[in-house]
């Protein structure tokens, strides 16, 4: 019989009491006829999101996927409550949230790894992108030849990073 060592206890540990709490939330939901889990859900997602950072920070260099994923989770949880909390209608003109995420993931990765210049490119593309979407939709379609000029910009920008 194998024994476990202190680091696989504490994250068996931790495992166990965040799936206790889980269920403590859905039995609240089903016996008392409160709803504490219909708004708050994204817990469990961010929860799970600084679980994978967290693998990212002890595990630095070859954890680079957690990082993203990790953060990508963090972003969408707080996107989740925003619209939880107000209306899941406005994720019609809010969408373009979701391309500024990967932006945030792209512009951290490239923060870890300087030498990668592009992820920088990556990061920007995505904002320049999501920026472009906002002002498309929100003020009107007159304003289509703007991708354009952002193309070009961000070729320009490729340029100077090389």
């Amino acid at each position: 019989m194998s024994t476990i060592n202190s680091s696989e206890n504490t994250t068996y540990r931790r495992l166990a009491i965040f799936l206790i709490i889980i269920g403590l939330l859905f039995a609240v939901d089903s016996f008392l006829k409160v709803s504490v889990f219909y708004k708050l859900w994204p817990v469990v997602i961010l929860i799970l999101g600084a679980g994978l950072v967290g693998i990212f920070v002890k595990r630095k260099a070859s954890g680079a996927p957690y990082l993203a994923v990790g953060e990508y989770l963090i972003c969408f949880s707080g996107l989740a409550f925003y619209c939880n909390f107000t209306s899941w209608r406005n994720m019609s003109q809010i969408w373009p949230l979701f391309i500024v995420f990967l932006g945030i993931v792209f512009v951290t990765l490239f923060l870890f790894h300087p030498k990668r210049r592009f992820l920088l490119l990556l990061g920007l593309l995505h904002f320049s992108l999501s920026i472009f979407f906002f002002l498309i939709f929100s003020l009107g379609s007159q304003f289509w030849w703007t991708i354009f000029i952002l193309v070009g910009l961000s070729i320009l920008v490729s340029g100077r990073i090389r």
